[in-house]
């Protein structure tokens, strides 16, 4: 669409900002005269204004410009009023970004102030007194703004700069709103657009081993349904095996919304999962009303659990809850972790890891806790009610109570923190109340304790109800002067007749016998993370459990200690395992180096050997591994021998990270078993500009949809392989919800016909959103035009408008009658306007040169 300007009365900021540099230069070069009718201008030495000729500078409008109000520039960075679009910066910190209406001070034309009412000015954090918010409000309802911040609050000052686009505005302190408890304000959240967005992970394993075949394929399926601020979820998988038929599981179907109201939170309904900060936490369906960490200040974090393990060789790792596959990935030889496993619930998983050599070792691993504080005045709470639903939503024939269970935490002064909770079933009963405190010297600890009764089906001494009682102490603490991070938690289960709620749903309809078997009585668990600096880290984590009515104890320990010895960088693990299943314990020792290679080869290449010993068993590898692509594509080749028989064995692996997901795929050998892994991981998007594929989203986090229609193959500024898709389109995933967030274009990787207004964007998603980040993109040739008419350069001011009903570019002319585009066709028509009437406008055609191809210098003659 054409857009016109008209040069007369008033003249456009640019032109204003033209005028105003001119101005500068003639005061600098002291070319002031005695004025026809003097107008004040204002030098860096003297406020005080001082005057021209306006005839000075030669205007389009001839004699029309003696009547141009240029009293706006008389004071230095005068501007002249008018609605901008601005950054507010509040005592040097990024506050907000808003479109508002600044006015001149009346004895300092050209300085600026915003008016603004007193509700912003309280989103911004800034307290009016009553009878200035009261006056303010007046005015702003009708239609006056005499005063502005400045005038408003003894000590306050705003300075508007439009060439950073940035509202300056100091006040002191006593007028700051104390913090709030949300990192940003609720207005500025952005619920994102209409969306459907799903990832799918699909992996594979085919294996041969003493001439019996075996195979499994996994397909993971977590989508979410975005309208308005709603997020409708769905999670599922599908396996396939030679063990077992193929078939599909519903893991989750759930409803959310966010909500601001008191200290914010989720309102959940459907599947999901209850709280396990204080009860340990259990899948349900039914509705709950949840505090929500994501939304406050950096001073609380939510815990994401991470599992770890040691997997010997080319791997298959498996991770179970209740028998059900939540998760599967194929790894390499070494020490695993994952950070991003979709627990169905909070507790005990199962992590089966099966070998290229067909063997399967398995080990129960539950997340840490962290105690349970609040700072003063925060209200941690979780409400829920239901029926509990089994994991995997297994049809096994056992009754599903309904449930109420509340529970809240409550930050009390001197760093006291009370918590507690009920919960109500018809077949269990349970209260639990505690205490936290963070101290200086010793750090943060929790104790708790749980009273419970349950009752049993009548199979199971003839229904009688159980008694008893939970302990539990929580610690954690970091010391700074050492760099160790240290978290203790211990459980003790004082009765034998204490059980949780999900334990006891668990165990309705089994045997008697397998009821007390594996009854935990205690559990202790420990994270130890030491930074040694030069010399290395060490971390160590694990747990030791105890049962009742069995002598055993269940063990799991896994630890790490790594150090770079120049440009060498080595590990060494030590792992030991052992379930009340088995009694032989599982113990292993990994010893890897690795050595950079590039500066002899280029690139990101480097040779790795790696030593095994597990249970007698001993294996040597050797090989190389690297990167290409910018990191995009990452290949590893090892071969080594294994002792007691088994010979030589090798695997190589490749995995490639692009704009639209990863491909992985690997092959190994050894003695008389072969095995191939392969698996594709990615995320789809349907949003009301088409259809993007792009790598995993974040269904609980925030994403971002880059639209630079046009601007194709560019890349952004954060993660690998990120790039705009042959549309211009992509997904930027993992954006912290409820934060500010930078969405960056790589312009180094602009082609030479493509320019962008702007690099980045800041966004600030609401918890599963897909926000729009759109990028002005121009895609055609760069030109300096000089435009002349009747054989003189155009007027300086002058509006150019391209004539094309597919663009809306438009350009001033600067001196000479030059004027600069990007984006333009090979050929076209350019519109030229200074003022009234037909005289003062003309149209010239151009044509690029395409020898020209970074930028061509073109005049046309303006008609």
């Amino acid at each position: 669409m054409m857009t016109r300007y008209i040069l007369s009365r008033h003249l456009t900021m640019g032109c204003m900002s033209l005028l105003a540099f001119s101005i500068s230069q003639a005061v600098s070069a002291g070319q002031l005269v005695t004025p026809q009718s003097s107008l004040p201008l204002s030098t860096e030495e003297d406020s005080s204004a001082l005057t021209f000729n306006p005839d000075f500078l030669k205007f389009s409008d001839g004699d029309a410009a003696k009547n141009i109000n240029l009293s706006y520039f008389s004071y230095k960075g005068g501007q002249e009023p008018g609605t901008y679009r601005v950054d507010i910066i509040v005592n040097g910190k990024y506050t907000d970004t808003q479109t508002l209406q600044f006015q001149s001070l009346k004895d300092k034309p050209g300085q600026l102030y915003a008016c603004v009412t007193p509700d912003v000015y309280g989103q911004w954090g800034i307290t009016l007194p009553d009878s200035q918010a009261a006056t303010a409000q007046h005015n702003i309802n009708n239609a006056t703004c005499p005063e502005g911040l400045a005038q408003r609050l003894p000590g306050a000052t705003e300075h508007l700069d439009l060439n950073q686009r940035t509202l300056q505005i100091t006040v002191p302190q006593s007028y700051l709103a104390p913090p709030g408890w949300f990192e940003t304000p609720p207005h500025q959240w952005d619920e994102g657009m209409p969306a459907v967005m799903v990832n799918y992970n699909f992996s594979g394993n085919e294996q041969t081993n003493a001439g019996q075949h075996y195979h499994s394929q996994f397909l993971s399926l977590n989508s979410v349904l975005n309208f308005g601020g709603w997020r409708l979820h769905y999670d599922g998988n599908w396996t396939s095996g030679t063990s077992s038929a193929s078939k599909w599981q519903s893991l989750n179907t759930w409803l959310q919304h966010d909500y601001a109201r008191g200290q914010g939170g989720q309102l959940t309904i459907g599947q999901t999962t209850t709280d396990s900060a204080i009860f340990d936490g259990f899948p349900f369906e039914g509705i709950q009303v949840a505090s929500d960490d994501g939304m406050l200040q950096s001073m609380l974090t939510s815990y994401a659990p991470v599992i770890r393990g040691i997997a010997y060789s080319q791997a298959q790792v498996s991770v179970r809850q209740n028998g059900t596959i939540i998760y599967q990935k194929n790894v390499p030889a070494g020490a695993f972790a994952f950070r991003d496993v979709p627990q169905v619930y909070s507790g005990d998983v199962t992590v089966e890891v099966r070998e290229a050599d067909g063997s399967v070792h398995r080990t129960i691993q539950t997340a840490a806790t962290v105690p349970v504080l609040q700072r003063e005045g925060r209200l941690r709470y979780n409400v829920a009610a239901g029926r509990y639903r089994q994991p995997g939503n297994q049809n096994t024939g056992r009754d599903n109570p309904e449930f109420v269970q509340a529970t809240a935490a409550w930050g009390l002064p001197y760093s006291f923190t009370l918590y507690g909770g009920a919960m109500l079933a018809r077949n269990y009963q349970a209260g639990i109340l505690g205490t936290g405190r963070y101290f200086e010297t010793l750090g943060a600890l929790s104790l708790d304790v749980t009273q419970a009764r349950s009752r049993f089906t009548s199979r199971y001494r003839d229904g009688e109800a159980q008694q008893g009682q939970s302990w539990r102490f929580d610690y954690a603490r970091s010391f700074n002067t050492t760099n160790t991070t240290f978290n203790l938690t211990g459980y003790r289960y004082a009765t034998e007749g204490f059980y949780t709620f999900n334990e006891l749903q668990q165990l309705q309809g089994t045997s008697e016998d397998h009821r007390t078997d594996y009854h935990q009585r205690s559990r202790l668990m420990t994270m130890l993370t030491q930074d040694l600096g030069d010399s290395g880290q060490l971390s160590l984590s694990g747990s030791q459990d105890s049962y009742w009515n069995y002598n055993g104890h269940g063990y799991n320990w896994i630890a790490t200690y790594s150090v770079g010895l120049g440009p060498v960088s080595s590990s060494l693990s030590l792992g030991y395992n052992r379930t009340p299943q088995y009694q032989q314990a599982d113990k292993s020792v990994l010893l890897n180096f690795s050595i950079p290679l590039g500066t002899w080869l280029g690139g990101n290449v480097s040779a790795n050997t790696s030593t095994t010993l597990r249970n007698g068993t001993a294996r040597q590898q050797a090989g190389v591994s690297g990167s290409l692509d910018n990191s995009k594509l990452t290949y590893s080749i090892m071969q080594g021998r294994e002792n007691q028989g088994q010979g030589a064995g090798g695997n190589a692996n490749l995995a490639y990270q692009g704009s639209y997901g990863q491909l992985s795929g690997g092959y190994s050998y050894q003695h008389n078993s072969q095995q191939w892994l392969y698996g594709v991981t990615g995320g789809i998007t349907l949003h009301p500009h088409g259809v993007t594929f792009s790598q995993p989203v974040s269904l609980s986090g925030g994403n971002a949809l880059v639209e630079a229609p046009g601007a194709s193959n560019v890349p952004l500024l954060s993660g690998t392989g990120l790039a705009t898709d042959w549309r211009g389109y992509t997904v930027v995933p993992n954006l912290v919800p409820y934060q500010r967030n930078t969405v960056a274009l790589d312009m180094g990787h602009l082609s030479e016909n493509m320019d962008i207004q702007a690099s980045d964007n800041v966004v600030i998603p609401t918890r599963g959103s897909l926000v729009s980040a759109p990028f002005r993109v121009s895609v055609g040739g760069r030109a300096l035009v000089t435009l002349t008419y009747h054989g003189l350069p155009v007027p300086f001011g002058s509006i150019v408008t391209l004539k094309s009903e597919a663009s809306s570019l438009s350009s001033m002319v600067a001196d000479e009658g030059q004027v600069y585009f990007s984006g333009l066709p090979d050929k076209g028509r350019l519109m030229v306007n200074w003022g009234q009437g037909a005289g003062n406008q003309c149209i010239a055609s151009y044509t690029l040169d395409s020898a020209q191809s970074v930028l061509n210098n073109i005049h046309a003659e303006c008609r």
